[in-house]
């Protein structure tokens, strides 16, 4: 069967992250793009026809026979292209000329939003410039002044003082900067701003990841603006609830709004959206994909882009969607000058090298050379697990791209990095730092007494997991140098036997450290066992005597699993004195001890657990949140403070038998700015902190 044939309109950075999406179908053989760029034209066609030149575009898609044609700016809309294509029978993703009003005129916006009962702000209209004056003089500053047309990103103006506002008006309306003129001026809003897109057909709509792109040309946040000098996604500020209004509230709402107004919506609507002291608010509505919003939000669909496309292009429901669960960031690289003037043809060198999406805004090819040809230039985008992950990997991919005549943002998503971000703690690189520690102690000491020291393991039964973690421990001890023993008991083995086997080793003056793997079948008394090991043998710190002793800041053997969380908690570098750590979890091997721990260090600690009420509230105090009840998804991200660092002890299968914590990651991660993932964070600190605990058994023993 012959491949599916697909028109993209456009040239920038969205429409190349458009096509890099439609060429992931299978469905689809062959991509024209009008007019195209040169990253585009590496894998589709470019055609050398301006998007707004509607004839000859339609010309040319029903002569090639195209499938489905995809409209990336809005200018394209503006002109009615898909009025147009619709009529002689062509299938197009976009919305018509009368649904296009919602982004073309703000005039019409903002009649739509206060008659359905929208959420924005207070607003008027205005073609005189004396009325507008006086209309801005008679309100508080800053004030917001918009030009009602397509002004390509550059129509408004926030306006600090009169003089500016003065200036801005009579650009607006009295010099004819952006054609006939006509201003909406509105009251200023405060809170962070967000990007909302959903694909929409009609009354149906379908929401996109959340994202936030940076105007300001420079860091902190400071200069001209820009058509967008970066974005990423998984917005740490966003709460459900939010996230739930801003859907409910606003995109549906507005969907349907337009719908019964007769200008239904077939395609992307954008909501420029912020979160006020009053709740989420539109700023303004777009009437297809945001730039550069869509380069880091295309790459994480998992469905056929054709698919999606094709679904509303024809209003049927290309439901469900599917969404990485990862979350991206992208960078963009501007022309040495932008938003003013700047040269074009500076060789780019370097891009073939990134291991990245690198989506091509304002390039050219010179003598077979990549070369500047536009403000914005092109916009890396890598993907993370958290936005601290995604923000590393682009950055040092970045760094790879030689050009003398491009700058770029260094501080893209600094306000998620900064209240959260996730930066994960990587249990595994820890861990190994810990046993390359002790096996350089082990080959010191061994030369110094004689002997190596030595871990006598007891497994009793063929429990799987209890067998996989008992392997781990061996392979561990031989690696950090030390003498390894497993003694394996059968299922059936009596109480008495096996109390009779650690009295031997307790007897062995050989045996350093013993540890007996849990859980312990039925009939045995797993209290009776943990107590009847040597005190000075107990490398798992279970015994009654070191429990007491770390309770009343004796010397102890401490219990593996808390001593390697205070070790992780250590490596971010946050100073845990002073800080308020809570522990969801009140067991005697993990919850209790890992409080004392805290406690030790000076942290003001919280206990809590299954019974507690409103557990969310006491967990969003928490500067430090250790999570160990065994349960999935117990803490989610809205129950996490800003900026905490959150430890999961958590060991669980989900559905899909995934190893998943006790701590909703993704939601966690957005909020945290450090986090343990799972697997890989606080399981591999158990074992290597049993390393130390049998070296420090071995050590007190010799030197006394």
């Amino acid at each position: 069967m012959e491949g599916k044939k697909v028109l993209v309109i456009g040239g920038g950075g969205r429409c190349h992250a458009i096509v890099d999406a439609l060429s992931r179908s299978p469905q689809v053989s062959k991509i024209f793009c009008a007019p195209g760029n040169a990253g585009i034209g590496q894998v589709a066609t470019n055609v050398p026809i301006k998007d707004t030149d509607v004839a000859s575009l339609k010309e040319f898609a029903l002569k090639e026979g195209i499938d489905l044609t995809v409209v990336g700016p809005e200018a394209s809309l503006a002109r009615g292209i898909v009025d147009e294509f619709r009529a002689c029978g062509l299938r197009i993703f976009g919305h018509t000329l009368s649904a296009t009003r919602i982004e073309s005129s703000k005039e019409f916006a903002k009649e739509l939003m206060f008659k359905y009962g929208i959420p924005t702000a207070e607003y008027k209209s205005f073609t005189s410039y004396d009325e507008a004056l006086e209309y801005v003089k008679s309100r508080p500053f800053p004030s917001v002044l918009k030009y009602d047309g397509l002004a390509a990103g550059k129509g408004v103006v926030i306006a600090q003082n009169l003089e500016e506002a003065d200036l801005a008006l009579k650009m607006m309306l009295l010099e004819g900067e952006f054609g006939e003129g006509k201003v909406v001026v509105e009251d200023f809003l405060t809170g962070p701003e967000f990007s909302f897109m959903c694909f929409v057909d009609g009354e149906n709509v379908y929401p996109m990841p959340l994202s936030q792109d940076h105007k300001r040309a420079f860091d902190g946040d400071e200069g001209p603006n820009t058509g967008g000098m970066g974005a990423y996604t998984g917005l740490p500020f966003v709460s459900e609830a939010d996230w739930n209004y801003a859907y409910n509230e606003i995109m549906v709402r507005t969907a349907r709004a337009m719908a019964h107004e007769g200008c239904p919506l077939s395609g992307v609507l954008y909501g420029g959206l912020m979160k006020t002291p009053d709740g989420v608010k539109v700023i303004e509505f777009n009437a297809r994909f945001g730039d550069p919003e869509t380069e880091v939000v295309l790459p994480l669909l998992e469905s056929d882009a054709y698919d999606v496309f094709e679904a509303v292009a024809e209003s049927r429901a290309p439901m469900p969607l599917r969404w990485s669960n990862r979350v991206t960031m992208g960078v963009v690289l501007a022309s040495k000058g932008y938003p003013g003037k700047y040269e074009k043809g500076a060789v780019i060198e370097g891009i073939d090298s990134l291991d990245a999406k690198v989506f091509h805004m304002g390039t050219a090819i010179k003598d077979g050379k990549t070369v500047t040809a536009g403000g914005r230039v092109m916009m890396v985008v890598c993907d993370g697990r958290t936005i601290a992950a995604a923000a590393d990997r682009v950055y040092s991919q970045v760094d790879k791209v030689r050009c003398d005549n491009l700058f770029f943002r260094h501080d893209i998503a600094h306000w998620a990095l900064e209240n959260g971000g996730g930066r994960i703690i990587d249990g595994k690189l820890i861990s190994e730092r810990v046993k390359t520690s002790v096996k350089a102690r082990v080959e010191v000491i061994e030369k110094r007494f004689g002997r190596k020291p030595c871990l006598t393991v007891i497994i009793v039964g063929t429990n799987p997991a209890s067998q996989v973690y008992v392997r781990n421990k061996v392979k561990t001890a031989a690696y950090v140098g030390m003498e390894s023993h497993l003694v394996e008991l059968p299922e059936s083995v009596s109480e008495e036997e096996l109390l009779r086997t650690i009295d031997t080793l307790n007897r062995d003056s050989s045996v350093d450290g013993i540890l007996v793997q849990l859980p312990l079948p039925k009939h045995i008394d797993e209290s009776k066992v943990i107590f009847a090991i040597d005190k000075s043998k107990d490398v798992d710190g279970f015994h009654i005597l070191n429990v007491g002793s770390l309770w009343v800041g004796a010397e102890c053997i401490k219990p593996c699993t808390p001593k390697g969380i205070i070790e992780l908690i250590k490596s971010t570098g946050v100073d845990i004195q002073g800080k308020h750590a809570v522990v969801v979890g009140r067991s005697n091997i993990v919850g209790k001890p890992v409080a004392k721990l805290l406690l030790d260090e000076n942290a003001t600690v919280t206990i809590a657990h299954s019974r507690t009420p409103d557990l969310g509230k006491i967990t969003r105090e928490a500067d430090i949140l250790v999570v160990a009840v065994g349960k999935e998804g117990v803490v989610t991200g809205d129950m996490v403070k800003a900026g905490a660092v959150v430890i999961d002890v958590g060991m669980n299968r989900n559905a899909e038998g995934k190893l998943v914590g006790d701590v909703d990651f993704q939601s966690a991660a957005m909020k945290a700015s450090w986090i343990t993932p799972v697997p890989g964070g606080v399981g591999p600190m158990t074992i290597a902190m049993l390393m130390e605990n049998t070296l420090e058994c071995y050590l007190r023993k010799m030197e006394h």
